[in-house]
């Protein structure tokens, strides 16, 4: 494509992330219009690979190096009231299906203390939202203190001004009572929580490696929804693993009807290089996993077409982040439960601000409501200079 473009094309062009680690030299021997390649272990070293390039070189940057230069510095940041701090790469857990050990590496978490003040900075240039990131985020522990997930959760809510704290992903295996004690005593903390099991069948879950059961799942549900009832759970789920039978599969669905997810990501399951799981036997015909996940995704819609349902007449306190992309005059935003709402706009109304909506309508994916009449709690996004403040708008949490 890049080579048919005469207008606009990009001066230079990179390969980054986990597929340029994958594929590494291999991918400028394969595509001539390619510049460079940069693995995730070596983004610090993207002004060195575009230097080269501009001396006329070609070059492949991947692999892991002892001591990981994370160099958040790097990162070109927006304006957004909505922000994303990486606290561990990589992953360890090496599943069979997935090839992310192989492409980001082993874990590796950042100090809780550059954390935290990362999060200080971003607050105090307006952020009110900080979703905290990894690839399996609850089994971070400070290569310093040894604080654990916990701790870092704590010590961000702690962080004046900030409106609320997301993350994402998490394992079940990392999940203790400190940690599940934690989710239900810090009120800055979302009540969204990505909790992904993959399947339902105990036979399947084996031999995708993932150190559980489904009873150890459904218990693990059962003891966050004691602490916190009002979470919104959502997951990923593969169908079609390699010898998954119409058994397990009905196994996957029982477990999605029992525990009731807000939203569901399903995929079918596609063979990775160097995982186990692509050189299993008995692969499911991609028609058949393709039934399956069109019921998956219908048992899943009529779930959380319920739940949304479930909500109208509530006033819920929405984050907005823009127009919406669809229906004129409608924009959008998210709660604390990172579901999307969508609401009609009004005069003054600016991404960044908390508003009060009240939901008036529901489809599986979304929310539709309205701003609640005049006197209602509205908060402005205070001590942002790039936003307008209200006049006597309340102040941050």
């Amino acid at each position: 494509r890049f080579l048919k473009q005469t207008v606009g094309k990009p001066e230079v062009i990179g390969l980054c992330g986990c597929v340029a680690e994958q594929e590494g030299a291999r991918a400028l021997a394969k595509s001539q219009v390619l510049d460079f390649v940069l693995g995730p272990g070596r983004i610090a070293q993207l002004p060195m690979a575009l230097q080269a390039v501009h001396k006329g070189r070609r070059l492949s940057l991947t692999g892991f190096e002892e001591t990981r230069d994370l160099d958040t510095h790097l990162i070109a940041r927006s304006h957004s009231a909505r922000q994303y701090v990486t606290a561990i790469h990589g992953c360890n857990q090496h599943c069979t299906f997935c090839i992310v050990p192989y492409t980001r590496g082993q874990e590796v978490s950042r100090p809780l203390a550059e954390i935290v003040s990362e999060v200080k900075a971003l607050v105090a240039r307006g952020t009110l939202e900080v979703t905290l990131l990894g690839q399996t985020i609850n089994a971070y522990r400070c290569p310093q203190t040894g604080a654990d997930f916990a701790d870092l959760l704590t010590a961000v809510c702690q962080v004046e001004g900030l409106w609320r704290v997301q993350f994402i992903t998490s394992h079940p295996r990392f999940f203790d009572d400190k940690l599940i004690r934690t989710l239900g005593s810090l009120p800055r903390l979302g009540t969204y929580l990505h909790l992904p099991f993959q399947a339902g069948s105990n036979r399947i879950l084996k031999a995708m490696r993932r150190r559980y059961t489904r009873e150890e799942y459904l218990e693990l549900v059962a003891r966050v929804r004691e602490v916190r009832p009002e979470v919104a759970l959502s997951t990923d789920v593969i169908v079609g693993f390699p010898g998954e039978s119409e058994e397990d599969f009905e196994q996957t669905l029982d477990l999605v009807e029992k525990i009731r997810f807000s939203q569901l990501y399903g995929f079918i399951f596609s063979p990775r290089p160097k995982t186990p799981a692509a050189k299993y036997p008995d692969r499911v015909p991609r028609a058949v996993a393709g039934e399956r996940l069109e019921r998956l995704f219908a048992a899943q819609a009529a779930i959380a077409l319920s739940l949304n349902q479930a909500l109208i007449g509530k006033v819920v306190e929405v984050l907005v982040d823009g127009p919406a992309k669809r229906g004129e005059g409608l924009w959008q935003g998210r709660g604390e439960d990172h579901r999307v709402v969508n609401f009609p706009g009004w005069e003054g109304i600016a991404a960044g601000q908390l508003v009060e909506i009240r939901i008036t309508g529901a489809t599986a994916h979304a929310l539709l409501g309205e701003r609640v009449a005049t006197g209602a709690r509205e908060k402005e996004a205070a001590a942002n200079p790039l936003l307008p403040v209200a006049a006597n708008a309340p102040v941050r949490p």
